[in-house]
C-alpha cells in the first residue's frame, strides 16, 4: 500500500480488496448484529499471530486479536468483492475500514490499524455456547511465541519441539470435540478459534506429515 498516488480518486482496481478483507473495529458491530456480515464469514488472527503491519512495514506479531472478514478460495481476497463487476457485495454498509481507505492517502487506514478492534466475545452473545468454548481454548491452546519461533526455530531443544507438537495435537482434539459436539461449519470454527495452530507454524518453514496416529511437526 503506498502513501501517494498521481489520482486521488478510486481507480476501481480491487486492489485493496484482493489484498484481503478488513479487520473489523468497534463500530461494525451492528453490521453483524443485523445480519448484514455473519461470524461464518470472518475469521480471527489470535494475538501474537503474525500478519502483515503496514505502520511497522512487514510481518509482526500482533498485539491484540483481530476479527477480520474472511477470504475467498484460496487466497485472502474479502469474501465479498465481487471480481466480475470490481466491487463490492456490500458496499453500502461495508466496514468502517474500507469507508476510510484511500490508496492515494492511507492516513486515515493507518490510524486504525490496531486500533479499537472487535474481538469474538465482543461478537459472541453472554449465554452463546460458544463463548465458554472460546475461552477454554485460549487458556488449553494459546498461540505460541511465533516471532521467537522464527528467529530461531533450528535452536529448539528437545523438550521444546515435543511441546510443540502437543500443542498441536491439542488443538485439533478441541477443534474435533467442538466441532461434533455443536456441528460448526467451517466458517464458524476459524471465527471462533482462528486458525489451526500447525497452519500458524507453516511459514516458519515447519511442514506437516500425516500418519495413522495423526500430524507430526517437522523440523527445518
Amino acid at each position: 500500500m503506498t502513501t501517494t498516488m498521481t489520482t486521488a480518486t478510486c481507480r476501481r482496481c480491487g486492489s485493496c480488496c484482493l489484498q484481503g478483507g478488513p479487520a473489523l473495529h468497534r463500530a461494525d458491530l451492528a453490521l453483524i448484529e443485523n445480519g448484514i456480515i455473519p461470524p461464518e464469514r470472518l475469521i480471527t488472527i489470535r494475538k501474537g499471530e503474525l500478519a502483515d503491519n503496514p505502520v511497522a512495514g512487514g510481518v509482526r506479531a500482533t498485539r491484540v486479536e483481530l476479527v477480520k472478514i474472511a477470504g475467498s478460495g484460496r487466497d485472502w481476497r474479502c469474501c465479498y468483492y465481487d471480481e466480475a463487476a470490481k466491487g463490492c457485495r456490500i458496499y453500502g454498509q461495508r466496514p468502517q475500514a474500507c469507508g476510510v481507505l484511500q490508496c492515494w492517502d492511507t492516513a486515515a487506514i493507518l490510524a486504525l490499524v490496531e486500533t479499537d478492534v472487535l474481538s469474538r466475545l465482543d461478537i459472541v452473545a453472554v449465554d452463546d455456547p460458544l463463548r465458554p468454548l472460546i475461552m477454554e481454548h485460549e487458556r488449553e491452546c494459546p498461540c505460541p511465541d511465533l516471532e521467537r519461533l522464527g528467529r530461531g526455530i533450528a535452536l529448539l531443544v528437545e523438550g521444546e519441539r515435543v511441546a510443540l507438537q502437543d500443542l498441536v495435537a491439542r488443538d485439533l482434539a478441541f477443534r474435533d470435540r467442538v466441532v461434533r459436539q455443536l456441528g460448526l461449519s467451517l466458517g464458524l470454527e476459524l471465527f471462533a478459534f482462528g486458525r489451526p495452530i500447525f497452519q500458524l507454524l507453516q511459514p516458519l518453514g515447519i511442514r506437516i506429515g500425516r500418519t495413522a496416529g495423526g500430524l507430526v511437526l517437522q523440523w527445518p
